[in-house]
């Protein structure tokens, strides 16, 4: 259901009231709130106690938790800077992580030939910030409030940027900044949505047409954006690819020979493959379901996304896989033997490439990976997901398409659910 131009408006002004509430209230607010807690944890504690005792009915479990709600209580009270700390400490080691991400990017970038000094910035900002509030977090406090508040009060402009972008005719519309929530919240929104649309299937008794496509004006998109979700595994934290001109776009960590680092760092590969096969072979090699936005766009738009692929394609060099190698040898070995990409290539004819120099050289799960590569090009159409810090994630670009979706006034026209249930409406295989 569309947010009405009212709905835009009141919601964003709320933010931004709650955000200078937040600034203006500030450590007196905060200390408020904490002591407010600590006693809410103490009355449920003893309510609890209180209930054993009323019932006469031993509860081991219910007992302990009790004692441990009460105890948390009383020391919180007696040692008070504990509970005032915890948020700014934990929002130290999130800058830290950042900061971290942001050093490995710096180095992957320095080492492949790309000397931007962006990445080496952030990491030393975030570090000094980070140590400055992890070893004097109330000393600092006050910085820390202002902070939230003014995010959500840029929130709330994000909000009343859409009601603009409403009135506004598309033609008018220009790339900007997405505000979206923090890395560790957005990137878990892939499984929340996966969970939705379980929900859908299973228990609302619905047409499997009503909840599979939804079309918000009968034409083809010009571009679509398939968010990749699964059950299990790092898939639930998605994967994003896109299909443009007729065929699917992809980059991604496949090579297994060049992992490292956990596998969160590997060579770059790109790969090129159709529609018809490659959504198929992701439901049934990984359990997977693809939500698909399909957007419209301009003549303009298109060549720019057009003339954007060649540009990254410039870079690259055909890269076979051990797959297609056996296949030219006249070899055929067992399923498993074979990676991924191997499976992918056997199933679907995908060709493969990777990059002679470049920020995609080397693909990094928090820095270059799926979803930045994606946003490189989807960006030429005017989409606003762009970060200026922070991880791109799947999640985060999940939330900004639905977001889209649900505008009346949006070149997101359409989305479509492919799972196992929605396989054979769609696709022969």
């Amino acid at each position: 259901m569309s947010k009405s131009l009212l709905q835009y408006f009141v919601s964003g002004l709320v933010i931004i009231v709650f955000g200078m509430v937040i600034m203006i209230g500030n450590i007196h607010l905060y200390t408020s709130v904490i002591s407010l807690l600590v006693f809410v944890f103490f009355l449920h504690g003893i309510t609890q106690l209180w209930s054993i005792v009323k019932k006469q009915e031993f509860q081991k479990e219910k007992f302990i938790k009790s004692i441990i709600n009460v105890l948390f209580a009383i020391s919180m009270h007696v040692f008070p800077n504990i509970p005032l700390s915890i948020v700014p400490i934990l929002f130290a080691f999130y800058l830290l992580f950042n900061g971290a991400v942001k050093g490995i990017n710096s180095y992957i970038l320095f080492r492949n030939g790309q000397r931007q000094w962006k990445d080496l910035t952030l990491f030393i900002l975030f570090c000094i910030t980070g140590f400055t509030f992890l070893f004097a977090p109330l000393g600092h406090l006050s910085t820390f409030l202002s902070a939230i508040g003014f995010y959500c009060i840029l929130i709330g402009l994000s909000e009343w940027k859409d009601l603009l972008l409403e009135i506004l005719p598309m033609q008018m519309k220009k790339r900007a900044i997405h505000i979206s929530l923090p890395t560790f919240l957005d990137a878990f929104i892939p499984r929340r949505m996966l969970s939705k649309i379980n929900q859908y299937f299973n228990e609302i008794k619905l047409e499997e047409e009503q909840i599979s496509k939804i079309q918000k004006e009968e034409s083809i998109p010009d571009l679509e954006i398939f968010i990749h979700v699964a059950p299990h595994g790092f898939n639930q934290l998605g994967h994003m690819d896109i299909c443009f001109d007729g065929k699917v776009i992809s980059y991604g960590n496949y090579d297994t020979a060049s992992y490292r680092m956990f596998d969160s760092i590997g060579d770059g590969v790109l790969f090129e493959t159709n529609k018809e096969s490659y959504i198929p072979f992701c439901i049934q090699q990984s359990n997977k379901t693809l939500i698909c936005f399909g957007l419209k766009l301009t003549k303009h738009q298109k060549e720019k996304v057009r003339k954007e692929i060649e540009r990254v394609k410039k870079n690259t060099y055909i890269w076979k896989t051990q797959a297609e190698i056996d296949q030219k040898n006249g070899e055929q070995k067992e399923r498993k033997f074979y990676t991924y990409i191997d499976l992918l290539y056997l199933k679907t004819g995908a060709v493969t490439y990777k990059f002679h120099l470049g920020e995609f050289k080397t693909y990094f799960v928090l820095g270059r990976n799926c979803t930045l590569f994606a946003d490189r090009i989807v960006g030429k159409s005017g989409t606003d997901i762009l970060k200026m810090v922070g991880i791109i994630t799947p999640g985060a670009y999940l939330d900004y398409l639905e977001h889209e979706f649900l505008k009346k006034n949006s070149m997101v026209i359409c989305r479509t659910i492919y799972n196992e249930r929605t396989r054979k409406k769609y696709f022969k295989k």
